[in-house]
């Protein structure tokens, strides 16, 4: 006698495999991107804050003299709507500079008008100390010695169109902006995860029933 076994098949095993590296990734550069954009928006805002109570041309961020060039006499080391930032001098740092740093210093004194250009001499006269200035690019020095009292600051280094950058953000509106943008990109992160999971309960609902539907077909 012949036996007929009847073969049933049993479903293949269902391995959960986790996310994949593409969620990982995208997901790495989504904090990465909001990390950024957070602190970008921050910093701007901070530096904004704390120069927008400073006398014109003679802002400074962390104690540290910031002027904005609004002129190219020291092109190609500075050129115009970049941004200065200098080490603070003391007063006898002041004293005990020379040839080829450069430096910023009052147009006169008391004066609110900053000069940024490089030393070129140093006089000495009854324990005075002045400093004959020049632009890279003029043709002379410039009129008179600057007395070291009028030096404010030591040059560190200079941001390209910075100034420009600076300016804008003494715009209320580029603020306002600023703090609109950083809000949306950190809600929307969360909010297109919520829509994402309200979505998933609904298309498992449909294909449940689309397999209950198959089913029962012959």
């Amino acid at each position: 006698m012949t036996t007929l076994a009847q073969s049933i098949e049993q479903p293949a095993p269902v391995i959960d495999a986790g996310p994949s590296s593409w969620r990982y990734f995208r997901s790495a550069m989504s904090t990465i991107l909001t990390v950024l954009v957070v602190v970008v928006a921050s910093l701007s805002i901070v530096i904004a804050a704390v120069t927008h109570f400073s006398p014109k041309g003679q802002f400074r961020v962390f104690g540290h003299p910031v002027m904005i060039v609004l002129s190219g006499s020291m092109t190609p080391v500075i050129r115009t709507g970049d941004l200065v930032i200098d080490n603070p001098v003391t007063k006898s740092q002041s004293e005990s500079l020379h040839i080829g740093q450069i430096i910023s210093f009052r147009d006169s004194p008391g004066s609110k008008i900053i000069i940024t250009h490089r030393i070129v001499g140093v006089e000495r006269s009854g324990g005075s100390v002045s400093y004959i200035t020049k632009g890279d690019a003029n043709n002379a020095a410039d009129s008179s010695p600057r007395p070291a009292a009028d030096v404010i600051g030591l040059f560190s280094t200079a941001i390209p169109r910075g100034g420009y950058v600076l300016n804008a953000l003494h715009k209320p509106i580029v603020l306002g902006l600023l703090l609109v943008s950083a809000m949306l990109w950190l809600i929307a992160g969360p909010l297109f995860r919520l829509a994402r999971r309200m979505d998933t309960p609904a298309t498992e609902s449909s294909a449940s029933s689309s397999n209950k539907s198959a089913g029962g077909s012959t």
